[in-house]
């Protein structure tokens, strides 16, 4: 009964929070399995949801860039070992992380490979889950981009 609440009082401030977003060109994206949401910068395409509806991908309209949202449950309600196999992960995939950044209810980590930038954000949500942006562009567009990061990164939100 609880967990329904608390994903209804997060589709209530998603819908509050989505009507601010839009008035900036922004839209707002909420999922509702891990009910954890993020505002869609201008120019992104609606998010193509996965077919298991942990989120999905929306893609700048010139193709450049790629924005993946998606929630997952922790591997034993543990944040901080979740985050780390994350780092370790894309170290692996060939990413030179740069930028490492890990609290205790959410973690920040970038780098970059050939021409490309990575930003991840993680955000600890309820019920032993989280809540996940991945966004790639293009080097060339680091200016453009450290806003439109600052703003994903303010408005993932996790019940």
């Amino acid at each position: 009964m609880r967990m329904r609440f608390l994903v209804f009082l997060v589709a209530i401030i998603g819908v509050v929070l989505g009507s601010a977003a839009s008035a900036a060109g922004w839209t707002h994206y909420f999922n509702a399995r891990f009910g954890y949401g993020i505002d869609i910068p201008p120019g992104f395409s609606e998010v193509q949801e996965a077919d298991n509806s942990d989120g999905g991908v929306s893609r700048s309209a010139d193709g450049a860039a790629e924005l993946k949202v998606w929630g997952a449950y922790l591997s034993d309600g543990d944040f901080k070992s979740d985050v780390a196999e994350r780092v370790r992960s894309d170290a692996g995939d060939g990413w030179t992380i740069s930028y490492d950044r890990r609290m205790a209810g959410n973690a920040s980590w970038s780098g970059s490979k050939g021409s490309q930038i990575l930003y991840m954000r993680a955000l600890k949500g309820c019920d032993e889950s989280a809540a996940y942006f991945q966004l790639i562009y293009a080097r060339s567009g680091i200016k453009a981009y450290d806003k439109i990061v600052k703003r994903l990164v303010k408005s993932l939100s996790a019940c």
